[in-house]
């Protein structure tokens, strides 16, 4: 079988969750043994390495998505959301036309519903991966934002539930992340064929080095030009941090991420490390035995959590952080919504090595029993076997 994977960004090098997430598929149908590619966008935000050696074929196309205040104008007066109007190009269509009459793929695999427009009047089946619902996140930053911007914002939001529940229905399957995502799909009155598949990883090619610092470094790491995942950490670095050094005045903190804006460094300081992107991810987990996800916005499933279970770190988590994963409070992770229980639960990992030990084996043991993509990958084939029809 022939698959073509549409993604609004390159899926190589896997940097941040989305790419991570793009690639997995990409890798999970060279796995079953079909032919795979990918064409994507290269954006202001994620743009194409050419020099990245990727294990499928991979073609981008430039698409200027940059959001202008003169774009944001015009778009009052339509009637799409403003997001899908950016990701429209004649170029990537045109190059979506020449692949379609080339490759000939059986499947269509689109990854984004900003995106759904080019997959609509075509003969060919085309499944959604919904690991994402993009007006929870649009309604949370709204609620975070400015006054000034909240009006727009609250727009955008409505336009964006419209778009996103009618968009469903340009699709032969859906791929919903988890059973929050299902549940909206039917809600929105989808009826089609539908698989719940989470993210999975190749847990074997993952370590778990054991805990037993005396001084557990603490980690952050997710991409820095995400909106959820820098309020996530102003609000870890302003609300919590300050109250914790004081408590424990040797512990350190690392913040990693892709794209850091420069205003972030002025939080830096001996204890307090902003480092940007760093050249190895597993070697970040590794070197940290705490790891912190405090995001209050965005949906769907976060990567970083799932690899912080494989690599068995010990974890604290807001409940938007962990609200698509299959976990348990208190024994693979703590979860904490306030400034106050967020700090007490760092301080018990921080001071209690025995409990620190069994989350972190409790979280490794639990990837590789929920999110080990050679069990994932028979479900998968069967649900794209029949979207085909064989």
């Amino acid at each position: 079988m022939r698959l073509l994977q549409l993604s609004p960004k390159p899926p190589y090098p896997p940097k941040d969750g989305g790419a991570v997430g793009n690639a997995y598929f990409l890798e999970m149908w060279s796995l079953a043994g079909w032919s795979a590619r990918c064409l994507a966008m290269s954006t202001y935000k994620h743009p194409y390495d050419p020099h990245y050696s990727t294990p499928v074929p991979l073609q981008a196309v430039p698409v200027p998505t940059r959001p202008t205040p003169w774009g944001a104008l015009l778009n009052l007066f339509r009637r799409e959301p403003y997001h899908v109007a950016r990701f429209r190009s004649p170029l990537y269509r045109k190059a979506l036309q020449d692949l379609l009459a080339d490759y000939q793929p059986d499947l269509i695999q689109v990854e984004s519903p900003y995106l759904t427009p080019y997959i609509e009047g075509l003969s060919v089946p085309a499944v959604y991966r919904l690991h994402n619902i993009e007006w929870q996140i649009w309604e949370r930053h709204t609620t975070e934002a400015k006054p000034l911007l909240r009006p727009y914002l609250r727009l955008q939001t409505k336009r964006i539930r419209a778009y996103e529940a009618k968009s469903l229905h340009a699709y032969a399957g859906l791929l919903p992340i988890s059973e929050k995502e299902a549940d909206w799909a039917y809600q929105a009155g989808y009826r089609g064929p539908m698989e719940v598949f989470p993210f999975g990883i190749e847990v074997e090619k993952y370590a778990a080095p054991p805990l037993g610092q005396a001084h557990p470094r603490i980690g952050f790491i997710g991409g820095l030009d995400w909106l959820p995942n820098q309020q996530a950490v102003v609000w870890l670095l302003e609300k919590v941090w300050p109250a914790f050094r004081r408590r424990f005045p040797e512990a350190e903190l690392s913040i990693a991420g892709r794209n850091c804006p420069r205003w972030l460094y002025r939080y830096a300081d001996s204890h307090t490390h902003i480092l940007g992107e760093v050249p190895n991810a597993l070697e970040f987990f590794y070197q940290h035995e705490i790891f912190l996800s405090p995001l209050f916005s965005g949906s769907g499933i976060r990567i970083k959590l799932i690899e912080a279970f494989a690599t068995g770190r010990a974890i604290v988590a807001t409940s938007v952080a962990a609200e698509s994963l299959i976990c348990q409070d208190g024994l693979h992770l703590h979860l904490a919504d306030t400034p106050e229980a967020f700090l007490e639960a760092m301080s018990v990992l921080f001071t209690d090595l025995a409990h620190r030990q069994r989350m972190g084996a409790a979280a490794r043991q639990l990837a590789e029993t929920h999110y080990d993509r050679k069990a994932l990958l028979p479900r998968l084939k069967a649900f794209y076997l029949r979207l085909v029809g064989q």
